[in-house]
């Protein structure tokens, strides 16, 4: 099968806007694996919120270039920084690669999708691009009822900066989306003010 991708798809840029912070343009931009930049602000740990089949929807479609509704394996996590959630991301493939090239998906249990990613050479990696997330969006209803951050519960219209990107290996998409939480940039706010400058290892 052959794929043609559009990660950005239409709400999705390559740039983020120019009206974000220096430190949200530098968390969204970041490459290599997140839960490793995490890592420098506290103990990272992942929680598995849902590992089921879905069809894609039509940015999804988009994204990584399969037909509506195709039958996708996926998986929904929140990642914790000394416990508090920070991050909630959704990784999809499609459901006939979480049998074959991706299967290694489906043993992850709480280690993080960076272990299958950053220590295989045949996984290549697209350009990041970031769009701010509104109610509708998945993530949103996982920041809310899962992650349960109190901004995003006080304020269901407020919307979470994300970033996503599609991985492949040996021609099989993996889109991965994370999106930040308010509880998130508090926690980076507090730590600066400790070390006087943002956080970067």
């Amino acid at each position: 099968m052959t794929f043609r991708f559009d990660v950005s798809g239409r709400r999705w840029q390559a740039v983020p806007s120019p009206a974000l912070s220096r430190h949200h343009k530098d968390w969204l931009t970041r490459g290599g694996a997140l839960t490793r930049h995490l890592s420098a602000l506290g103990r990272v740990s992942v929680r598995v919120v849902a590992e089921r089949v879905m069809p894609a929807d039509a940015d999804q479609c988009r994204a990584i270039g399969v037909p509506l509704r195709t039958p996708m394996w996926a998986r929904d996590v929140i990642l914790l920084v000394d416990d508090e959630p920070v991050v909630v991301a959704h990784s999809v493939t499609p459901l006939a690669y979480s049998r074959s090239v991706w299967q290694a998906m489906r043993r992850l249990r709480t280690r993080p999708l960076a272990d299958l990613l950053y220590h295989d050479r045949t996984v290549t990696r697209s350009a990041l691009v970031s769009s701010p997330l509104g109610p509708r969006h998945l993530l949103h209803g996982r920041a809310r009822h899962d992650a349960r951050d109190p901004i995003v519960g006080g304020c269901p219209r407020v919307r979470l900066w994300a970033r996503r990107s599609v991985f492949l290996r040996h021609g099989a998409p993996l889109l991965v989306t994370e999106a930040f939480l308010p509880r998130f940039w508090r926690r980076l706010q507090s730590v600066q003010s400790v070390h006087g400058e943002h956080v970067r290892d």
